[in-house]
């Protein structure tokens, strides 16, 4: 990117802009929780300036090349076609069908089943901070580190480093990536474990009862560097009590990228972080100071799901992610692939920031 397009005001990022405001005719929205631009679509409906009859959102627990899958059976929603028909027959013909009645957000949520509500996120839930703490969860003994979520921040200070690794080859993140096609690989998608492998994770206790999660997600960490610059990953997993842990959704930040735009970013009731923008301009560009403390804001994308009772939340951090997150060849080297670390400051927290309807 040059340095005239590097500028968020400049008219080449204009023209990459659409203003959803502008938009007059009825719009239906169809996406998938594993999309891989599944930040886009609730952004679009909730962008949509119409009244609910004119604006629909619609989220499978599906990937970019199976829109629609199961829809039709019982419980589920219409067929697309079948939708598709309805949704034309009412603003193009006239038809009175009660399309306008749908929904309006019609979502799959993960861990659950379908659901229907009038705005996402769900108007049930509230952000909470979740604190990442070094104590012992007792759930995993494969990770890099088995840490823990309380709802307190930790009383002691710990650093845990974390290096890049390739085992986000076996993933759901690469089956977004791969916009489903390595969703077929046996126990990557379904099954965390072995990208867990090269991580840190933090866990909850089990909830007691049904814990919704509706919106975006953000990572507050607390980050220390051993080079100029750095790459994180970040995801949110629902873990069985088998010990099954089921990545929910992800995100990505390289650390000199981390400036974030305040007018356009989505904050909390009190406060938080909860939807970075990120400037992404060469002349917001950052670099860290190796040795020095930097606080990040890793975004995730926005989700729909249910912690059944006896499962726990789960959050995991990495230090690559190949192939879906490989920075740019300067940045690249600049991190010299070295180790990372998560400085847990009481002074400092580092914190996730979760759309719950219920707490443990």
């Amino acid at each position: 990117m040059c340095a005239r397009h590097s500028n968020p005001g400049s008219a080449f990022r204009r023209d990459w802009s659409n203003d959803l405001g502008a938009i007059r005719v009825p719009t239906f929205v169809v996406g998938g929780w594993h999309d891989v631009w599944n930040m886009s679509e609730p952004r679009e409906y909730n962008g949509l300036r119409l009244p609910p009859a004119q604006k629909k959102l619609l989220m499978g627990d599906t990937y970019h090349l199976n829109p629609g899958a199961g829809f039709g059976r019982a419980g589920a929603p219409p067929r697309l076609d079948v939708l598709q028909r309805a949704w034309f027959d009412k603003w193009l013909k006239g038809i009175d069908n009660g399309i306008d009645d749908y929904g309006p957000v019609v979502s799959q949520q993960q861990g659950g089943g379908w659901h229907v509500a009038g705005a996402f996120p769900n108007p049930g839930v509230a952000h909470e901070r979740v604190y990442l703490s070094a104590a012992p969860s007792g759930t995993t003994g494969s990770s890099v580190h088995d840490g823990s979520l309380a709802f307190a921040p930790p009383a002691d200070d710990a650093r845990l480093t974390v290096a890049p690794g390739l085992m986000s080859l076996c993933s759901r993140d690469i089956a977004e990536t791969s916009m489903g096609i390595t969703s077929i690989v046996v126990g990557c998608t379904t099954d965390a474990r072995p990208q867990e492998m090269n991580g840190l994770t933090f866990t909850s206790t089990p909830v007691a009862e049904p814990t919704l999660l509706s919106g975006p997600i953000n990572l507050h960490l607390n980050t220390v560097h051993d080079a100029t610059d750095g790459y994180w990953t970040a995801t949110v997993n629902d873990v069985a009590p088998d010990g099954r842990s089921t990545m929910l959704t992800t995100g990505q930040l390289v650390a000199s990228m981390r400036e974030i735009d305040g007018g356009a970013t989505e904050y909390s009731a009190d406060g938080d972080v909860v939807a970075p923008h990120y400037r992404l301009g060469l002349d917001t560009r950052r670099p860290v100071t190796p040795g020095q403390p930097v606080a990040l804001d890793i975004g995730l994308n926005p989700t729909e799901a249910v912690l059944q009772p006896g499962h726990r939340l789960r959050i995991d951090v990495y230090a690559a992610n190949f192939p879906k997150g490989v920075p740019a060849l300067p940045m690249l080297l600049e991190t010299g692939l070295k180790p990372q670390h998560i400085q847990l400051d009481p002074a400092a927290p580092s914190y996730a920031t979760v759309p719950l309807g219920r707490t443990w």
